[in-house]
């Protein structure tokens, strides 16, 4: 009896055992899950706010738009426009008889400009060279009687040294002044030599109101002949340039500055009306963009008698990251370069690449 009642306590003691290690396991168990997904958040906390750990991008998609806009930023350096209409309120200058196959006053005036980095850091300095070209036409394309001639054309290549200064007085409060630019420019109508020479009969021409001045043709030994004639510019010359950029928000100012380089030229009073400098204000909001530029600054505009310069309005609405609906008005002496020293009051409406 005794050996039975030793046996049955011995039995209910390993029973009892058993349960509490199986009641310890769940209770190590539980700990061990809890403690990982602590360890799990814990892990999460880290990847996302951790100093050594850089955050995590997600892949930058290239798209086509984005391919194409790269690119059309190099068409926004003095603005690449198409006008179908360009209209002028006043007559439009040629070196003949104004009577004879006159020029319309509607035409197709286009511009393409770019500017294309060559060196970036040049010579150990923050500074980038640019390569830049700006071509303008007067397309007459309307005048059927004279063949739809091209009327005229300007060329301007320039290198330019673009030097990053971001001076901002004040704190900024009245915006920065961005970069400086040196740059060497040259301007023409591709007319030269012998071409300057356009002979016609001053007497013949009493009612001509654009007759010409005396032209100095110079042979190969030398000699100079002064005749009359209604030779243009063929050159504005080569000049050194130098601008400063100021920015605030949308708004962006540029101003010009060229000194009077000497040299042999067709037409000496040419600086009289190309002045010394110019200014040109960006304005950009939304889908908005104003432009305003002013011609011969650097002298005595004060003095209606002196000032010779000129301003040209424009206005975009972009219709998409590409193109826009482009206005221009231009009022002045200048339009272009076969025109320096007359006046003229023109509008027209086009379109515009990179708005």
């Amino acid at each position: 009896m005794k050996s039975i009642l030793i046996f049955m306590i011995f039995v209910v003691c390993q029973l009892e055992g058993k349960k509490i290690s199986q009641d310890n396991f769940k209770v190590d168990y539980n700990y061990y899950l809890r403690k990982q997904d602590l360890h799990i958040i814990k892990t999460q906390n880290d990847l996302s706010n951790s100093w050594y750990l850089p955050p995590q991008k997600a892949p930058k998609e290239h798209s086509w738009v984005d391919f194409a806009k790269k690119y059309l930023n190099m068409m926004d350096y003095l603005g690449t426009y198409f006008l179908p209409f360009y209209h002028s309120f006043t007559p439009i200058f040629q070196w003949y008889h104004p009577n004879i196959n006159p020029y319309q006053r509607n035409e197709f005036k286009f511009q393409i400009s770019f500017r294309v980095p060559v060196f970036r850091h040049i010579l150990w300095t923050k500074g980038t060279l640019y390569l830049a070209y700006t071509q303008t036409n007067w397309f007459q394309i309307y005048n059927d009687p004279q063949s739809a001639p091209m009327r005229m054309m300007n060329f301007m290549p320039e290198l330019i040294y673009v030097y990053p200064i971001n001076f901002k007085p004040f704190g900024g409060k009245i915006g920065n002044f961005s970069e400086i630019w040196i740059g060497w420019q040259h301007i023409s109508n591709g007319v030269g030599g012998a071409q300057c020479y356009q002979p016609f009969n001053k007497e013949g021409n009493p009612e001509n109101q654009f007759l010409g001045g005396p032209v100095i043709v110079k042979d190969y030994n030398g000699q100079k002949d002064v005749r009359w004639g209604g030779c243009r510019s063929v050159s504005a010359g080569q000049r050194p340039v130098f601008r400063l950029v100021w920015e605030k928000g949308g708004l962006k100012i540029m101003v010009a500055y060229w000194p009077y380089v000497p040299y042999d030229q067709s037409n000496p009073n040419l600086i009289d009306y190309m002045g010394y400098g110019n200014a040109k204000i960006d304005y950009r909001r939304g889908r908005h963009h104003f432009e305003l530029q002013l011609y011969d600054i650097f002298t005595q505009y004060w003095r209606y008698d002196r000032w010779h310069g000129a301003f040209r309005l424009g206005y975009t609405y972009r219709l998409n990251p590409f193109v826009g609906i482009y206005a221009q008005w231009f009022n002045g002496y200048g339009d272009g370069l076969y025109e320096y020293d007359v006046f003229s009051n023109r509008i027209g409406v086009g379109i515009r690449l990179n708005p």
